[in-house]
């Protein structure tokens, strides 16, 4: 008999089940063995998306899905389902992968004067929000951040909103940096799980992910491309 359930498991981790599906996955999952191991295998779903070749994202071709290459487990999944969260969840799949490759939603500083809006997702009545906490800079540098850390059944989701201030500091920086973020787990273990481009005086919101458990983070870093570290947070 094939499980209510099984279908679930990328929606969940994309974030794209309602609150009331959502619960009764969590309430499901310590029971079921396969939806665990479901849930398990796209927990590092992030960390995938930022080895993959931006190119695919910025230019697909016209009028056709995504390739397998391309989370191949999720493309399946989509395949077998019909039902309609799963598409769902197939369709974020392009939008999580924008933002983990550096096109975070602009929480201020158009040029137009206007407030742009974001495009992460509000809690819902039911979830308290993610507490953010401000990363320590490590030597003078211009970017500040601050990170939530979720605790979620497939490991740890991470919401990170920084600023990018080049002329905060007394030498010249140029007018973009990309940035990448790295969790340190206490055995040892880096994992990269994300990158971004900052723009000078603006303010960016990624969020990324790891199959890591809360309690089994050392730290989380920000760093540039050549792998100096900017920003520290110690879990």
């Amino acid at each position: 008999m094939t499980c209510p359930f099984a279908h679930d498991g990328a929606a969940y981790v994309l974030g794209a089940l309602s609150p009331g599906d959502r619960l009764a996955l969590e309430r499901h999952l310590p029971g079921c063995e396969s939806c665990t191991r479901a849930v398990r295998e796209v927990a590092g779903l992030p960390g995938l998306l930022d080895r993959v070749d931006a190119g695919l994202l910025e230019h697909p071709p016209a009028d056709e899905p995504l390739p397998d290459t391309l989370l191949p487990a999720l493309t399946r999944s989509v395949r077998r389902s019909g039902r309609r969260r799963t598409l769902v969840a197939a369709g974020l799949a392009a939008a999580f992968a924008a933002v983990a490759f550096g096109v975070p939603a602009l929480l201020s500083g158009g040029d137009d004067g206007r407030e742009p809006s974001s495009v992460a997702p509000s809690p819902t009545a039911t979830e308290a929000p993610v507490p953010d906490e401000p990363m320590s800079p490590v030597g003078d540098v211009p970017v500040e951040a601050t990170v939530g850390l979720e605790e979620v059944t497939w490991g740890t989701r991470l919401l990170l909103t920084c600023t990018y201030e080049p002329e905060s500091v007394e030498y010249e920086l140029p007018p973009t940096v990309d940035y990448t973020i790295v969790v340190r787990t206490r055995d040892g273990h880096s994992e990269q799980v994300g990158s971004w481009r900052s723009v000078g005086g603006m303010t960016m919101r990624l969020t990324a992910g790891t199959s890591s458990d809360r309690d089994d983070i050392r730290s989380v870093e920000v760093r540039t491309t050549s792998g100096r570290v900017v920003l520290r947070l110690r879990a």
